[in-house]
C-alpha cells in the first residue's frame, strides 16, 4: 500500500477513503488500511491548518499596524 501512496496520492487517499468508509459501516477492512500514512496524512492537515491560522492572524495584524 505504501507503493500506491508514494505512485499516486490522489487514487490512495480516495481507496483509503472507501475503505475507511466500509470500515465504518463495520465490514471487515482493517488489515487493508494503510494506518501508518492515514495517520501522517491526518496530523499534516492538522499541521497545515494551523499554519494557515497562524498565518491569517498575522496579515490581520500587520493590517491593524498599519491603521
Amino acid at each position: 500500500m505504501s507503493d500506491s501512496y508514494a505512485a499516486d496520492i490522489l487514487a490512495w487517499s480516495e481507496n483509503q477513503a472507501a475503505l475507511l468508509r466500509r470500515l465504518a459501516m463495520g465490514e471487515r477492512v482493517n488489515n487493508q488500511i494503510d494506518w501508518e500514512n492515514v495517520v501522517e496524512e491526518i496530523e499534516s492537515v492538522g499541521r497545515s491548518e494551523r499554519t494557515a491560522l497562524a498565518s491569517g492572524i498575522r496579515v490581520i495584524l500587520e493590517h491593524l499596524v498599519k491603521l
